[in-house]
């Protein structure tokens, strides 16, 4: 039983770790834009939010 549960994934290379654990960077954003645009901006610059939020960031429109 131990075997089977310990063969349910695969060994992740180092690059697919960096990406589980966050090694990636986010787009910056000035705090006051992110809020309006609805998000919740962060410490390092990255702004928390939804798909709208993004658009709205990004310039794009949202449909």
């Amino acid at each position: 039983m131990k075997k089977q549960i310990l063969d349910l994934g695969k060994t992740l290379n180092r690059e697919e770790q960096k990406q589980i654990n966050g090694g990636f960077s986010c787009p910056t954003y000035d705090a006051s834009h992110c809020i309006l645009c609805g998000g919740h901006p962060l410490s390092n610059g990255c702004c928390l939010g939804t798909k709208e939020t993004h658009m709205c960031l990004s310039g794009g429109i949202f449909e």
